[in-house]
C-alpha cells in the first residue's frame, strides 16, 4: 500500500514551512542531489519524525549533507534537516544537538577550558552524523569521548549499546536503523583552551594542505582498509584525476571526488565503481564505500 494517500499528503503540507520538490543539492557538501518530495528544516524534529513513522510515510533525518551522495531522481517521502543547534556544559560533559557542526562543538569546548575534542576540528559533520558512522579523524573516533546519546520520545543509548565501529553504528547498519538521534553528551576534562585551539589550528592547516576541503565533495569516499589507505591504493591504480562527467577524483587527493559544478550522482558513482574495479584487479583489494547514497 502506497504511503501516498490523501491523508499523508494533506497531513505534509500542512507542516510549517515544509517545502515540496525541493532540490537537496544546496543542502549537501557534494552540491548534488534530486529532490525531495518534501523537505522540512527544524531545530524540534522529533514528533514530526514519529508521526511521519507512524503514518508510514518514508522519512530521513539529515544534518550537514557530509558523506552524502542523493541520487539524481530525488528522495522518496519526508526528508527533515536537523539544524538543532543546542550546547551545554555540566561540568566536565558537553551536550551537542544534533545538528551541531563538530568542529563548531571542538571550539566551543575549548573555549570552556575543556580538551578531548580536538580531533573533531577535522570532522565536517554534525552530531548527529558523527555518531551515526561513527566518524573521526587524526587517529580518533567520536566513540572515544561518547557518553550518551539522546533520541526522540525521551530515548536515551549508552556508547555499549551503539555497536560504535569504524565508520558504522546501530544506527547505520543495525537494530537502530531508522531511531532519531537528538544530540549527546561527551566526557572531556579540563585543560588549556588555548592550546587546544592552537592544536585544532594546525591540524586545520594540515587538512588544507593534503586536502580538497574547499572543494565541493563529500568527504572520504571509501573506508581505509586494514592496514593501507584507500587514497594510496586509488592513487596507485592510476586514477588521480580521473574524470566522469563533471565529478573528479581529487589530484589533491585521491580518497576525495570533486564536484567540478554540474556533477550529477550518476557521475561520481561512474568514479566509485571505476576506483573499485581498478584497486581489486591491481591489488585484490575491495573498497567499501564509506560515502551512503540516499534516495530513490
Amino acid at each position: 500500500m502506497s504511503w501516498r494517500t490523501e491523508a499523508n499528503l494533506a497531513w505534509l503540507r500542512a507542516l510549517p514551512r515544509v517545502e515540496e520538490g525541493k532540490p537537496l543539492a544546496r543542502h549537501t557538501s557534494f552540491n548534488i542531489g534530486g529532490p525531495a518530495d518534501f523537505l522540512l528544516e527544524t531545530a524540534e524534529p522529533a514528533s514530526i519524525h514519529d508521526d511521519a513513522v507512524g503514518r508510514g510515510i518514508p522519512v530521513r533525518v539529515i544534518g550537514a549533507g557530509t558523506n552524502l551522495l542523493v541520487s539524481d531522481a530525488g528522495v522518496e517521502g519526508l526528508v527533515i534537516r536537523d539544524v538543532d543547534r543546542r550546547f551545554r556544559r555540566l561540568e566536565d560533559r558537553v551536550f551537542g544537538g544534533a545538528g551541531l557542526k563538530m568542529m563548531r562543538l571542538a571550539r566551543l569546548a575549548a573555549d570552556q577550558d575543556l580538551v578531548g575534542l580536538e580531533f573533531a576540528i577535522g570532522i565536517p559533520g554534525t552530531v548527529g552524523g558523527a555518531i551515526y558512522q561513527d566518524a573521526g579523524c587524526w587517529g580518533r573516533e567520536v566513540r572515544e569521548v561518547l557518553v550518551e546519546v539522546e533520541g526522540g520520545g525521551g530515548r536515551r543509548w549508552k556508547p555499549e549499546d551503539l555497536d560504535l565501529g569504524y565508520r558504522t553504528s546501530a544506527f547505520r547498519e543495525g537494530p537502530l536503523r531508522g531511531e532519531l538521534i537528538s544530540g549527546a553528551w561527551f566526557q572531556l576534562a579540563p585543560g588549556d583552551g588555548a592550546a587546544a585551539r592552537e592544536q585544532m589550528a594546525r591540524w586545520t592547516a594540515e587538512r588544507v594542505r593534503t586536502q580538497p576541503i574547499k572543494s565541493k565533495n563529500c568527504g572520504s569516499v571509501f573506508k581505509n582498509p586494514a592496514g593501507d589507505s584507500a587514497g594510496r591504493l586509488v592513487e596507485a591504480a592510476g586514477l588521480k584525476g580521473a574524470r566522469e562527467g563533471a565529478a573528479v577524483i581529487s589530484t589533491k587527493h585521491a580518497n576525495f571526488i570533486e564536484n567540478l559544478g554540474g556533477a550529477t550522482a550518476a557521475d561520481v558513482r561512474r568514479l566509485v565503481e571505476r576506483a573499485q574495479a581498478a584497486v581489486r584487479e591491481r591489488f585484490g583489494v575491495e573498497l567499501e564505500p564509506e560515502v551512503e547514497e540516499l534516495g530513490r
